[in-house]
């Protein structure tokens, strides 16, 4: 009867759905992925993460030495470590699990962010340009509407699923010019708001620049890899950064400008700059036409600290 009992009681697989991670590594008994095989960007495989290290600590903080019994022991590891035990054949890629290829086995002990195969699915999985609904000139300078501005000139769109996706500001992106590289943040990468985060480079200097949210980094724009200069010409649309998994997005909003107040800030800062540099740009007192490149004129070390100044780095 138990055994009857036992049987009619499991959890099967629907045929639509797939297993979690979690789930195919043995750590958890039942768990099906809502999160299309994302794991950086899921809410459980995070908290699971968070368990697992929860329990190392209490195990290894104890005063007395703990004897833990081979069951209690694979309850605290996590589904890579459970994986990474597997035959070396038998370690199947994320893309493999999530269905997006038919036989794919982890060369990479599950590192993602450094696998070439895992940045090759990024770029054909890569999200769509963006559709910027309404740019504003505000003194040359061109504003996204509906876009969180950060003091260091660089902007936040949170989107469907609950991501943010990052950028440039088109003061910026003035300000720097003519760039030659740009070097993102890597997959998996953890980012606060306000860190420099985005390195820079134009003829032989570089800057940084900062992050306007806190979260982890899921999708990297490859096409600036190739093109840097899109973040320059188009800094709102083909010209995004990366996108983020927030952490603390409602905190992070809130000290960032958004609305009118995007245009005061705006204000602000052209004067701000008219103060710094007014004798070595040709740029009229009211606005003009729109910027084109700031310090065009300006070399080595006054364009980087001048930049560095702006961009909060």
């Amino acid at each position: 009867m138990s055994a009857e009992k036992k049987k009619t009681g499991m959890k099967v697989v629907p045929p639509d759905k797939k297993k979690c991670v979690w789930m195919e590594a043995g750590v958890v008994s039942y768990k099906l992925c809502d999160n299309n095989y994302d794991c950086p960007t899921c809410a459980y495989d995070r908290g699971m993460q968070i368990k697992m290290a929860r329990e190392r600590a209490a195990t290894a903080n104890v005063e007395e030495p703990v004897k833990v019994d081979r069951a209690s022991e694979k309850a605290f590891e996590s589904w890579v470590e459970k994986m990474l035990k597997l035959p070396a054949d038998q370690r199947k890629c994320r893309y493999m699990i999530s269905g997006h290829v038919s036989r794919k086995i982890c060369p990479n002990a599950y590192e993602c962010g450094n696998c070439s195969f895992d940045q090759m699915m990024q770029e054909k999985l890569q999200p769509e340009e963006l559709e910027v609904q309404k740019l504003l000139e505000v003194d040359g300078f061109l504003v996204a509407d509906g876009y969180y501005y950060h003091e260091g000139h660089t902007w936040a769109r949170p989107e469907h699923g609950g991501r943010v996706r990052v950028g440039l500001d088109d003061f910026a992106a003035k300000l720097i010019g003519k760039l030659d590289r740009l070097e993102l943040p890597g997959i998996g990468q953890e980012v606060k708001q306000g860190d420099a985060v985005l390195q820079i480079r134009r003829n032989g200097n570089s800057v940084r620049a900062v992050s306007p949210v806190d979260g982890i980094v899921t999708y990297i724009n490859y096409d600036l890899l190739e093109n840097p200069e899109l973040a320059i010409e188009r800094p709102y649309e083909k010209g995004w950064l990366y996108i983020v998994e927030p952490v603390k997005l409602r905190k992070n909003l809130k000290s960032l400008y958004f609305g009118n107040k995007v245009k005061e800030f705006f204000d602000e800062e052209k004067e701000k700059l008219f103060k710094e540099v007014h004798e070595e740009m040709a740029i009229a007192a009211d606005g003009g036409q729109p910027i084109k490149d700031v310090f065009a004129d300006l070399e080595g070390d006054r364009w980087q600290s001048l930049v560095k100044k702006f961009l909060r780095s």
